[in-house]
């Protein structure tokens, strides 16, 4: 697996040792970053359920000033870890091994607030149901945080968020969220 655009395009990252962790695909990551180009720069960006921390470190590649890995593995952070210090992008990361639930609920408001939060749970599990619904009162999330929610195109889900955009790829969706203007 490749870093797909920004100052690390090509660069390689280590994917999870363990089959139930499944990876952002590099198309779905380059599309991802293609539709962010231009607004990332300087931004706060959250990984959760982060695997290898593909994601973040894209983000990191393309402007970031930091990325915030979530990930409740340790196989995922051990991995996570690696590829930052292989990359020599450790500065610019925070990693917390921690239930995404338990984390999102948790958090204290001294924690930055994320200009980007991308969420790629495990598919099938209504995981991601679950997460918009305490993402929007948690205390990462500000008005205008956008939450990137990757999920299979056969999931159908409620949310209390507005979807603004989404992307198709393959089987793959990405839906742009925010917070509903009253």
């Amino acid at each position: 697996m490749r870093i797909t655009s920004g100052f690390l395009k090509g660069r390689k990252i280590f994917e999870v040792d363990d089959k139930r962790v499944r990876e952002t695909l590099d198309i779905v990551r380059e599309s991802l970053f293609n539709s962010l180009r231009g607004s990332i720069e300087d931004k706060i960006f959250y990984d959760l359920f982060a695997g290898s921390g593909a994601v973040g470190i894209e983000a990191i590649s393309n402007g970031a000033k930091l990325s915030i890995f979530v990930d409740n593995s340790f196989k995922s952070i051990k991995t996570i870890i690696n590829n930052l210090k292989n990359l020599s992008i450790l500065d610019k990361s925070k990693v917390i091994k921690k239930d995404v639930l338990r984390f999102l609920k948790s958090v204290d408001s001294s924690f930055p607030k994320g200009d980007f939060i991308f969420l790629d749970p495990p598919y099938s599990f209504g995981l991601g149901e679950k997460v918009l619904e305490i993402i929007s009162s948690s205390n990462i999330i500000k008005d205008e945080t956008i939450i990137i929610y990757e999920h299979s195109k056969r999931e159908v889900f409620n949310t209390n968020l507005e979807i603004f955009k989404s992307l198709k790829i393959g089987e793959t969706i990405l839906d742009f969220l925010i917070m509903r203007r009253i």
